[in-house]
């Protein structure tokens, strides 16, 4: 029985967390290595999927008709209205994956540092593939007059490991992913985003997760992308919803699942008991190398969402920790405390999440990762609850009427007092008349 394997070109990549698409005609992604024995150090390699699989303009994607139009992910958001201006200053956000478009002006501003572990010559402000961009736009892109997208926390400074892609000699596998983290970490990341996965467990790579969560630093991950029989990876026979890692490592991270524009599941969005919570992953804009909006589909796509989200938090919350950061993300989620498989606790609502108290959130009941207990232990809200009344201030009119009331009521007593009074008095004056 092997303990390893080489991954075939084309669906058998591992899923991007964002970057496949899973629908026909959807790329399914890059993929990274997930060889070796579950659980074993060691790690193998992956051939990189051939060029019809990766996700570039020339291929899956779809360029935007209208240029200047916002992507829907992004207004949908609407961070900018509910953070009280936060744009995430001050946070660093790692992204490891295919590169970055370092000549583009909406997305190199931003880069502070990065390494290339593809050996391509050190160069990591390159990307032949066009993932890294658009998720580095996702989360972060300047507003620009040549197209509608900004990133949802566009102050946020960058890191960039190149760790992945189609088309490079190096990297793609999970040893290489485990260093990219533990070097993102160090350089002092305080938010990773990994739209990529694997089929196998990997200490190397578990060890870099439970790291990153150890020194406070949140990853956010896709969760994979072959949720039904039309997105499964036809070279493998791992078949529908195949346990996905660094996403299966939950709660030592978040993992992401993508949501329709309409609120529901996208239909190639993976499920497990690791899924933490969904985001905008179906026909979401993002800039590509030559810095126009192209529109795709993948949970790769999702993850970046939930990053730029976390940023915000961070920049609002500094003092937060890792766990904080991730029980709010899910507890204002749309679930509304209820978990189920293909969601997890719901779609993240920046809104809620930058507005919530981490002291009174809504407790979190099901199967899925951080449950306060399960499903059946939420506590059941039954009839109406009782409110306060507040009559309003009477008015002036009504007020002086009730003291002329009242005053006359006192009067009426006291005559009534001093008369019972005398009338006693006379009373014992006759007994004493009598009696002398």
């Amino acid at each position: 029985m092997m303990t390893g394997r080489r991954y075939a070109s084309g669906l058998a990549a591992l899923v991007a967390v964002g970057v496949c698409g899973v629908l026909p005609g959807v790329a399914p992604c890059m993929s990274v290595a997930v060889s070796g024995a579950a659980g074993s150090a060691g790690g193998g390699r992956t051939t990189v999927a051939d060029d019809s699989s990766c996700t570039t303009k020339k291929d899956q994607a779809t360029l935007a008709s209208d240029q200047s139009a916002k992507p829907w992910e992004i207004s949908y958001a609407n961070t900018r209205a509910s953070s009280g201006r936060a744009t995430g200053a001050g946070v660093t956000v790692a992204i490891i994956d295919t590169g970055i478009a370092g000549g583009d002006r909406q997305l190199a501003k931003n880069v502070a540092g990065g390494q290339d572990f593809t050996n391509s010559g050190g160069k990591y402000k390159v990307d032949v593939d066009g993932h890294g961009s658009m998720v580095a736009s996702i989360i972060a892109a300047q507003p620009s007059d040549k197209n509608g997208m900004v990133g949802i926390a566009p102050g946020v400074r960058l890191l960039i490991y190149r760790e992945a892609g189609c088309n490079v000699s190096g990297g793609n596998d999970e040893a290489t992913l485990a260093k990219a983290i533990n070097a993102a970490v160090d350089a002092g990341a305080q938010v990773i985003n990994i739209s990529q996965d694997g089929y196998t467990a990997n200490a190397a790579l578990k060890a870099a997760v439970l790291n990153a969560y150890q020194k406070n630093v949140l990853i956010v991950a896709s969760a994979g992308n072959y949720g039904n029989s039309q997105a499964t990876d036809g070279n493998t026979n791992y078949g529908v919803n195949p346990v996905m890692y660094p996403a299966s490592y939950a709660p030592y991270l978040l993992a992401v699942g993508a949501a329709s524009q309409d609120g529901s599941v996208a239909v190639f969005s993976e499920t497990g008991p690791y899924v933490g919570v969904t985001a905008p992953g179906a026909n979401v804009g993002g800039i590509f190398p030559d810095g126009k909006v192209w529109y795709d589909n993948g949970t790769s796509f999702a993850a970046p969402y939930v990053a730029g989200v976390a940023a915000l938090l961070i920049e609002k919350h500094p003092s937060w920790q890792v766990g904080t950061i991730i029980r709010v993300l899910e507890a204002t989620a749309g679930g509304n405390g209820h978990w189920n498989p293909s969601q997890g606790w719901g779609e993240v609502d920046a809104a809620a999440a930058l507005s919530a108290d981490p002291d009174h959130l809504t407790g979190l009941f099901g199967a899925g990762p951080n449950a306060d207990g399960p499903a059946a232990a939420k506590p059941v809200q039954r009839g109406v609850v009782m409110v306060p009344q507040v009559n309003a201030a009477p008015a002036k009119t009504a007020v002086n009427q009730r003291k002329g009331a009242y005053i006359a009521l006192g009067t009426a007593i006291l005559i009534v007092i001093v008369a019972v009074g005398g009338m006693a008095i006379a009373r014992d004056a006759r007994r004493r008349r009598v009696t002398t």
